[in-house]
């Protein structure tokens, strides 16, 4: 837990005590009657939450779109949306934007439509309480080299280039991080790997290529999840680890797939990316990691209390 998170439960910690030991005091003195006090339990965090990165964390075409901006792709049913419903946040700013890379957290990024949208390390500040970033898989094209070998024998895929490029990743979540606690000081930041896309063993129709053919793909998405987990921890951040929960989850998974097959399915997911329960479990391991605990209710969609929600200008 953060220490701000820390100290909220402490205060409530104490105020309960207190109200047990007033009404104590009162009862034991015999001269009247008072009813047994009302205790309100609910704690409700005073956290102000950013949340940052690309399509992964944006959740393109789940749902309802959110329009600020429209081209950044972003669903009101992403993780970070859950999150910030399941925590009661006090402010929650959501400026994830699909293709992002990580050069477009300090600089103005072109979205799908043509538009620009500002350098989401913009949204942060000293009263940043919370962080999370779900990046790096479209930096050096890994992501759509990665679409590419998947299509089988007759497009060479790049394996050994893509290996040298996962590694650089981590310096470049390395700096990410920096940066953003350099923004916002008091922040706990987290780093939230990419869940398992592709079976690791086998094949399937949904697929249509042979298992060899994705042996090298899922080594290198692999090799991804190291980079992100070193580049975060070398820069104190936590590292939510999607690749472990996720396994059994993938296109082949059917019923079970937290990610949408090849096919672009509007109002469930862009093509290989998270569908709204791919979604809620990623929350359910950021929230986990924040508290400690489990998710007293994980709700079937996302339902911040709409005067936290921060609109983004543009």
């Amino acid at each position: 837990m953060t220490r701000r998170f820390r100290t909220a439960a402490a205060v409530a910690a104490l105020a309960l005590a207190a109200s047990a030991c007033e009404s104590g005091q009162a009862a034991g003195g015999g001269d009247v009657d008072l009813p047994d006090p009302v205790v309100d339990t609910e704690v409700t965090t005073r956290v102000d939450y950013v949340a940052m990165g690309d399509s992964f964390s944006a959740g393109p075409f789940i749902g309802t779109m959110r329009t600020d901006p429209q081209g950044c792709a972003r669903s009101k049913d992403n993780y970070p949306a859950f999150v910030a419903d399941w925590l009661d946040v006090a402010s929650y700013t959501d400026v994830t934007c699909s293709a992002a890379t990580t050069r477009d957290l300090y600089e103005p990024m072109v979205m799908f439509d043509g538009n620009t949208a500002p350098p989401q390390v913009d949204a942060l500040s000293d009263e940043t309480d919370l962080v999370t970033l779900g990046i790096g898989g479209n930096d050096f094209g890994i992501y759509d080299s990665l679409i590419q070998c998947q299509r089988g024998p007759a497009v060479a895929c790049p394996v050994e280039t893509l290996r040298a490029d996962t590694g650089k990743v981590a310096g470049r979540v390395q700096q990410a991080v920096r940066r953003i606690a350099k923004a916002a000081p008091d922040a706990e930041v987290l780093v939230v790997g990419y869940p398992d896309i592709l079976p690791t063993e086998g094949t399937c129709g949904a697929v249509g290529v042979p298992a060899e053919v994705l042996a090298p793909v899922a080594e290198v998405a692999e090799l991804l999840n190291r980079s992100l987990r070193r580049g975060a921890r070398a820069a104190g951040a936590s590292y939510v680890d999607m690749a472990a929960v996720s396994d059994g989850h993938d296109v082949c998974a059917k019923g079970r797939a937290w990610v949408n097959g090849p096919r672009f399915r509007a109002g469930i997911a862009a093509p290989f990316h998270p569908k709204i329960n791919g979604m809620r479990a990623v929350a359910t391991e950021v929230y986990r990691e924040v508290t400690g605990e489990d998710p007293a209710e994980i709700t079937e969609y996302a339902e911040p209390d709409p005067d936290v929600i921060v609109l983004n200008e543009g």
